[in-house]
């Protein structure tokens, strides 16, 4: 089975992240699709897009959750009809997902220096800690600021100016991070690791 990472946070949150090495078909087979689901899937043009769903509902399976119980809401935003929260990610042959009582969420990207050309989309004050910005940085903190974007309810978030993250220490696994809009500050205990093919972050709500 390829889990490569299973992590119970607390009592009642849960960390999986499946390296996909398997074909559609082996992904599929596994699995009872729901239908909405299944018209997901026919939308993915890509063969990793539809391994990385497919990968998805495989973890639910392993997390004992019943693909018809994973819903929507209006903002696109996935939940478990029980009442949890879920959030999920993927980047090229790796998913992860995180399930728990609490208002959680979660990223996964492949370690790449494509993100240093784009870090002024994503970060302001940040660019301005004495510190030097190499790629896992960079990456760390775009899975913390996506992962908190995954818990918000407002589309029109600005990655640069409503999300604050500490100076990273990559000796580390912990900061502190801030949603930030108008009167509204909602703090997140914020974990991250560097892995030999991927960055991850998953944030808790405090």
């Amino acid at each position: 089975m390829p889990i490569i990472e299973d992590l119970t946070i607390s009592e009642d949150i849960r960390l999986i992240v499946w390296e996909i090495s398997e074909t559609i078909n082996d992904l599929k087979t596994e699995v009872i699709l729901s239908e909405d689901s299944l018209k997901l899937l026919k939308q993915r043009k890509s063969e990793i897009q539809k391994k990385q769903l497919l990968a998805v509902r495989n973890i639910l399976k392993e997390l004992s959750i019943n693909d018809q119980d994973l819903v929507y809401d209006k903002s696109g935003k996935p939940f478990i009809r029980d009442g949890q929260n879920i959030s999920f990610s993927h980047s090229d042959n790796y998913a992860a997902v995180i399930i728990g009582k609490q208002m959680i969420g979660i990223d996964i990207e492949i370690r790449s220096d494509r993100i240093l050309k784009i870090k002024e989309k994503f970060l302001e004050t940040e660019l301005n800690y004495p510190v030097d910005l190499n790629t896992d940085k960079a990456l760390i903190y775009w899975n913390i600021k996506e992962s908190i974007f995954k818990t918000v309810d407002n589309s029109g978030i600005d990655f640069r100016k409503n999300i604050l993250v500490l100076p990273l220490d990559l000796n580390n696994n912990y900061i502190k991070s801030w949603y930030l809009n108008d009167d509204q500050i909602d703090s997140y205990n914020s974990y991250y690791k560097v892995s030999k093919n991927y960055t991850l972050a998953y944030v808790i709500k405090g």
